[in-house]
């Protein structure tokens, strides 16, 4: 992790710490925790804030120093329809994509399971491995971009020791992915360094 990144993790972490804001790291970075290290240009959050935060989140953005760019209509608009804003930090230009907790049940159930983890000395809250792989699998279907089933397919393959493969295999069948769990199986992570 570079430096720029690293720094921007323990920002955002803490002040969704300090502002009450439940939160949990998803995206490339989740997939990059459980699975192989890669390249990522924006930092990735879902968290879960509802109409009547609205005034309460605008407020305690204003805590961000000032090389954070936040546009106050994006967050009302994406508390409003459960959608995303991004803050982004300016001497970087490093993107945070704020993704809002949709009111579904496999968005509620991983982040009933996220994961406390400790990353850089500090604890932060962390999607679970399951359902980085279940995500990465949904991005790939909805898309075809190679990065999310090879992102999957590293983690299961590194962490299949310690999966919930039950909840796994329940959850692609539900979300009509089982087909991508079956075939991240095959895939050969030697392939891909």
């Amino acid at each position: 992790m570079e430096a720029d990144q690293a720094e921007l993790f323990i920002e955002i972490t803490s002040f969704f710490n300090k502002a009450k804001i439940p939160y949990m790291i998803t995206g490339a970075w989740s997939a990059i925790f459980y699975g192989r290290p890669r390249a990522s240009h924006d930092i990735d959050f879902v968290v879960e804030l509802y109409n009547q935060d609205t005034w309460r989140v605008l407020e305690a953005l204003k805590e961000l120093p000032e090389d954070f760019s936040v546009q106050e209509e994006d967050i009302r608009e994406a508390i409003k329809i459960k959608s995303v804003f991004n803050i982004i930090h300016l001497p970087t230009l490093l993107k945070i994509d704020i993704w809002l907790l949709k009111d579904e049940e496999f968005d509620r159930s991983r982040f009933k399971r996220r994961k406390q983890v400790k990353i850089l000395g500090q604890l932060m809250w962390m999607v679970s491995a399951e359902d980085t792989i279940l995500q990465k699998l949904r991005w790939y279907q909805m898309g075809k971009i190679e990065k999310h089933l090879v992102d999957a397919a590293f983690v299961y393959q590194i962490q299949q020791k310690n999966l919930d493969k039950k909840y796994l295999v329940s959850w692609a069948e539900k979300l009509k992915v089982l087909d991508l769990l079956k075939e991240i199986k095959k895939i050969k992570p030697e392939d891909y360094y």
